[in-house]
């Protein structure tokens, strides 16, 4: 069965994506949406590779809009700097530290995702906007599944196993110790972080102009159930990254005022849900500051710089044990997991991996917005501030490049932003922001380049 699964994911994202960009993307984020839970009842070592056969299914059909060239000079930076993330780790894995299927699982950790950056900085308004349809339905169909396991109980879809040990063990909602809620996901905070990284996408859609207003209806249905779902999952740090959304689109000055009220009216319907069940509340906990400040001392301690004086140049591929399959922890050699993404960077791809990764951040972060003007302008201020306050997040905590499936959409989302001011103008001028095969398309302002 797992490897049925496997040979579905893949094939049917293939011939998704042969047809469609945006229907083979959403193959793979349907995907990603049902790994958690189809993983946890089809116990099997295959199962674990459920995402990655639909990723491999959607890179093998848009072969060509991985490799076609850019046309704006941010594009090929961004290009470079794919190469750089990606040819690093590659190394590495010729290098025998651990024993090969620990460092083949820590490749998939650190490069298998980067094309994503790639495929972000292409896309289309028009692909977004279909996109943002398959995401709000995806929203409600995992916060019904949520629904579901808030009122029966996680045990009826999750049987215990060692799969399924973190969701178990995550006991600390409300005054009961009920369980946090993972919906079809591997855990909570693969659920909220999918949910915040959506917002953009589905936020930024549902203000265009000529949506008609049955789509706005289905889009505010993704919105609503997108944001529920995070306090359902009890995770704190999505909740502050949901706030971080909230006030950028609250303080926006291009928004209309039928959707400022619209999203008014969203914010008291959650805020009256939250306030009636106390199971919804764990964010309360964060008034709690010396609770808070040893659970960051935690993540952020000198653990990080011993790291780097022991293992200067990583401890191999998977050797920061973090999203390691349980059959195969036994293998990882000398095993130490920092509670921190920035020190599991460390640990497998050493200092040099590390610095690639904290320059290319702050390359895309000093990237150029561009005017109001540009399509989708909203949605990519959204994912401006959802991927800096995201990347953030790498200090305190671990699954920045490895929630699954979140940690594709932020990496497309990164490589959108990356290059949304120059591929935006390109795209107004009836361009999409890539040189079609076969012809050189003129640009107005003198940018040419062959195909």
């Amino acid at each position: 069965m797992a490897y049925l699964m496997c040979a579905i994911a893949m094939i049917g994202t293939y011939l998704a994506a042969r047809h469609s960009f945006v229907r083979g993307l959403a193959a793979a984020i349907v995907a990603g949406y049902f790994y958690g839970i189809l993983r946890a009842n089809v116990i099997h070592p295959a199962s674990h590779f459920l995402f990655d056969a639909a990723i491999l299914g959607l890179y093998a059909a848009q072969v060509n809009r991985l490799t076609r060239p850019f046309a704006s000079l941010d594009g090929q930076r961004l290009r470079h700097w794919t190469l750089l993330l990606i040819a690093w780790p590659l190394v590495l894995f010729f290098v025998p530290v651990q024993d090969p299927m620990v460092q083949l699982v820590g490749l998939r950790g650190s490069v298998f995702l980067v094309p994503f950056l790639l495929l972000g900085a292409q896309i289309r308004t028009e692909e977004i906007e279909e996109l943002a349809l398959w995401l709000s339905g995806l929203n409600m169909v995992a916060f019904a599944f949520g629904v579901g396991e808030f009122v029966l109980g996680i045990e009826h879809f999750y049987p215990y196993s060692a799969v399924t040990q973190i969701i178990y063990r995550s006991t600390d909602v409300g005054s009961s110790g009920a369980h946090r809620i993972p919906a079809i996901f591997a855990n909570a905070h693969a659920y909220g972080g999918t949910m915040v990284m959506t917002l953009p996408f589905i936020v930024g859609s549902w203000v265009r102009e000529h949506a008609s207003l049955r789509r706005r209806q289905f889009l505010m249905a993704g919105i609503i159930t997108g944001m529920l779902g995070i306090f359902l999952c009890a995770s704190r740090t999505d909740f502050l990254l949901l706030m971080v959304l909230f006030c950028v689109f609250t303080f926006s000055t291009r928004v209309r005022p039928l959707y400022r009220v619209a999203w008014l009216l969203i914010a008291v319907l959650i805020l009256w849900v939250v306030s009636s069940e106390e199971r919804l509340q764990r964010f309360a906990s964060l008034r709690d500051t010396d609770s808070i400040s040893e659970r960051v001392r935690g993540s952020v301690n000198t653990s990080l710089l011993d790291a780097i004086v022991q293992y200067p140049f990583g401890n191999g591929l998977g050797g920061g044990g973090s999203s390691m399959p349980f059959f195969l922890a036994s293998r990882v050699n000398n095993p130490l997991v920092i509670e921190s993404e920035i020190g599991r960077i460390q640990l497998e791809t050493g200092i040099l991996g590390l610095s690639s990764w904290v320059c290319f951040l702050l390359w895309v972060f000093t990237r150029r917005q561009g005017n109001s003007q540009l399509p989708m302008f909203l949605g990519r201020r959204l994912s401006y501030f959802a991927v800096l306050a995201y990347g953030s997040m790498a200090f305190i905590g671990l699954g920045l490049f490895t929630s699954i499936p979140a940690s594709a959409l932020f990496l497309m989302e990164m490589g959108w932003i990356s290059v949304s001011c120059s591929e935006g103008l390109l795209e107004m001028h009836g361009a999409a922001g890539f040189v079609s095969p076969g012809f050189i398309l003129p640009r107005p302002w003198g940018v040419h380049e062959k195909a």
